[in-house]
């Protein structure tokens, strides 16, 4: 807990009876640390200073995810397939979210009111339309199972790059550093004070209340359609640079304004916009703000994050090298410890870099959390292919994490082969946690998810779908 008072003043701070004390420093900045206490509801809090006092009752105490990234985990519940469905059965003060207020500098706390980011809300009909689709559904799971309040603090915005989320002083040695050359270059002319000046005043930049934007809920809701992505884009004319974009930017102005908040972990949903730019750069990249953020509240915490979905085109935004950051993000998942990523080849839209059914995706979030941080023995991990091996005319596949392997459907879909075999390949069978692909023979590569938008239907018992894959056949 922490906040500001008098100078060299003595802060006392109680919760459920059980006092701690902090001093101001000269600057009128406190911290102080509350004692462990059992998950619960409905307590008080009462803090003290200089004859005054703050109240805040109904307080609850339990699990707290941070849910990071950008506009797929920005995504509100209020746009998502299944809101009225939620909405119409779901009632709970034990979920709870709060959304750090979007401000790509300073001077936007200063001008705007953040009328709807800021404070608390629980998982009730008036407040559901605010919360992350995917916090929800991550929160609704992870609540149900443990029985106990989980609270999802959202610190997110859409169309940014990891890099922006981290210090960039992180980015040297690292590859990411072309995202410190590119901003350099585009500001190299730029009056900063003048362009900040302009960037506040823009009411476009105006992130205070994203669902009353028209706009935004027209492209979320039901997404453009084809021909009106086409009209859009011809009217679009960004900046130079974007200034939410900029190395360490919502690092300085949103991430540290939640540090050092007790938390168990993070969920993460990012990655489109380093696709769009610098694809070869995301393992390092994302790999160094995953340390960033640990180094900052001085643990090895879980984080939890979400490969990219199938996608091809939509307004600016292409596929093209969506391919190599899923490549990235696995590695990420293999070799940064605590670390687990969940699929999402199922899910995706072709013509839409928002795909409206965000349930299996926090389910799926959950279920890593619930096998790899809570100790629950459950099959939460994808089907993950480690080897393929000749047989005649047929290639077999095995995974691991392949309990109850199936492929739903008549056909296998997304599979391709390299080779004498350049050809999709959909007659297959399942033996066990291998995969049987016939008419493969003559192939020197097998993939899974090659494709810019593909929909796997190859699946294991917890219905998580495979990871993408590209093997040589040995």
């Amino acid at each position: 807990v922490w906040g500001t008072a008098e100078p060299g003043s003595r802060v006392k701070v109680t919760l459920d009876g059980e006092p701690v004390f902090a001093a101001a420093d000269e600057q009128g900045r406190w911290k102080t640390q509350l004692p462990a206490h059992p998950a619960a509801e409905g307590l008080t809090m009462t803090l003290e200073a200089d004859g005054s006092e703050l109240v805040f009752t109904d307080v609850s105490v339990g699990e707290v995810w941070i849910a990071g990234g950008q506009s797929n985990m920005e995504f509100y519940l209020g746009y998502e397939m299944h809101f009225e469905e939620v909405k119409n059965a779901f009632s709970s003060t034990k979920v709870r979210f709060f959304d750090v207020p979007e401000a790509a500098c300073e001077e936007m706390l200063r001008d705007r009111a953040y009328p709807n980011e800021g404070f608390w809300r629980s998982a009730t009909k008036a407040d559901l339309p605010y919360f992350s689709a995917v916090g929800f559904y991550f929160a609704r799971n992870l609540q149900e199972d443990l029985g106990v309040p989980v609270g999802i603090i959202g610190c997110n915005w859409g169309g940014t790059p990891a890099s922006a989320w981290m210090d960039p002083e992180k980015l040297t040695g690292t590859a990411g550093e072309v995202w410190i050359r590119e901003y350099e270059r585009a500001t190299a002319d730029v009056d900063m004070n003048q362009f900040v000046e302009t960037f506040r005043r823009n009411p476009a930049n105006d992130r205070t209340n994203m669902l009353k934007n028209r706009f935004n809920d027209e492209i979320m809701r039901v997404g453009f359609s084809r021909e009106k992505q086409k009209l859009a884009v011809t009217v679009m004319s960004p900046p130079p640079f974007y200034y939410e974009r900029r190395p360490g930017g919502l690092y300085e102005t949103m991430l540290l304004k939640i540090v050092p908040y007790s938390i168990r972990g993070v969920i993460w949903y990012q990655g489109e916009t380093d696709g769009d730019f610098h694809p070869e750069a995301y393992t390092e990249v994302f790999s160094a703000m995953i340390q960033n953020w640990r180094d900052l509240w001085g643990e090895n915490f879980p984080f939890l994050f979400t490969q990219l979905a199938p996608f091809e085109e939509w307004l600016t935004c292409f596929g093209t090298n969506y391919g190599i950051v899923r490549e990235c993000q696995d590695t990420v998942s293999r070799q940064v410890p605590n670390t687990w990523m969940a699929t999402t080849g199922d899910v995706g839209m072709q013509w839409d870099i928002h795909p409206k059914d965000k349930q299996p995706v926090g389910e799926r979030l959950a279920f890593l959390a619930r096998g790899h941080v809570y100790g629950e023995s459950l099959l939460c991990d994808a089907p993950e292919a480690v080897s393929a091996v000749r047989d005649g005319d047929s290639v077999t596949v095995t995974f691991r994490h392949a309990q109850g392997l199936q492929i739903e459907g008549a056909e296998l879909q997304a599979v391709s082969a390299e080779g004498d075999c350049s050809v999709a390949l959909t007659d297959a069978e399942v033996r066990q946690d291998t995969l049987v692909i016939h008419g493969a023979g003559d192939a020197d590569v097998i993939a899974l998810g090659a494709a810019m938008y593909y929909e796997v239907n190859l699946y294991n018992a917890a219905h998580i779908p495979a990871k993408p894959f590209r093997l040589r056949v040995e």
